[in-house]
């Protein structure tokens, strides 16, 4: 059966905060770094409304997955020296696990990551058959099929996947969910024309299932935590890339990543993830639910889904 659902969102903290810890977790990533003059606008009656749009796109993304029927929802994410770190840190990883915790907890509030876990059950036979089938059409994942985060222990899985679970609530509905790794973050990462043929394999592999299956790809859209840029958003990178997965032109961001700058660097790179759910929707137009240049929220937040699929 083919995918039947593609959904992509980022996960900056902020998105899963009330407006009150908007100011404390903007402090945290930024450091002191200058803030851009569009910073001084976002009020805090501006903060309230991207929250209330915040929830509004969660709920459209919940409704749409509850309407979809799902067996399985595969998050394609990313890793931040949180399971990996730099004893190991591979291109791709595959869970084959049947289930796995993590911390949905927001250090710069003061939560601590021992904390606020949430257990997500999986489905192991679709991640070995994953694994095989990717590796079958030319890719090699590592397996994961014990979490053991090594990089931030008291944490496990990585924020990628367990605040989306959350706010998804997969963890209360019963929906398995099957994380895929992909480095967004680490030299050298994957270029974005191998994230794309990888959503495209992933996809090849999920339709020989019949399981009915969604796909999410959590991260990005521009941001610099804890750099030099931080709080700076890259809107024109930002729209460019919504625009060019509304058109169906999904091929075209093969293109990114191809060259070095400062905006390319850091956060931004998990727009891979997104990358990866384009190439598995091939032409397939997505629906951009929301976008919201969140200078208070230090990323590019974006919201997007593809309904259905037709080879």
């Amino acid at each position: 059966m083919p995918v039947v659902l593609g959904l992509a969102s980022s996960h900056a903290p902020n998105m899963f905060a009330p407006a009150e810890a908007w100011p404390a977790i903007h402090r945290g990533l930024t450091k002191g770094v200058p803030q851009p003059p569009e910073f001084a606008l976002e009020t805090t009656d501006v903060v309230r409304g991207y929250v209330a749009r915040i929830e509004k796109a969660f709920a459209a993304l919940r409704d749409r997955i509850a309407a979809a029927r799902l067996d399985l929802l595969v998050i394609i994410g990313d890793d931040q020296t949180e399971v990996f770190t730099k004893a190991l840190n591979p291109a791709f990883a595959i869970f084959t696990g049947s289930e796995a915790t993590g911390s949905t907890s927001i250090t710069w509030i003061g939560q601590k990551l021992e904390d606020n876990h949430i257990t997500m059950r999986s489905n192991a036979e679709v991640g070995r058959a994953i694994l095989a089938g990717l590796m079958k059409r030319g890719f090699d994942p590592a397996s994961v099929e014990e979490v053991r985060a090594t990089g931030k222990p008291a944490g496990g899985l990585g924020h990628a996947f367990s605040r989306i679970a959350k706010v998804l609530e997969t963890h209360k509905t019963g929906l398995r969910t099957l994380p895929i790794f992909v480095n967004g973050y680490h030299a050298p990462q994957p270029s974005a024309e191998r994230c794309y043929e990888f959503g495209r394999a992933l996809h090849d592999v999920l339709e020989r299932r019949p399981e009915r299956v969604g796909l999410y790809g959590s991260g990005g859209l521009s941001h610099c935590p804890l750099g030099p840029r931080a709080g700076w958003i890259d809107e024109p990178l930002d729209r460019w890339v919504l625009e060019r997965i509304e058109r169906g032109d999904g091929e075209q961001l093969k293109s990114l990543f191809t060259f070095d700058s400062d905006t390319m660097r850091s956060g931004t790179g998990e727009i891979r993830a997104w990358i990866a759910a384009a190439g598995a929707f091939l032409r397939r137009k997505a629906t951009v639910i929301d976008y919201i240049p969140a200078r208070h929220g230090v990323t590019g937040l974006g919201f997007a889904i593809w309904d259905g699929f037709t080879p």
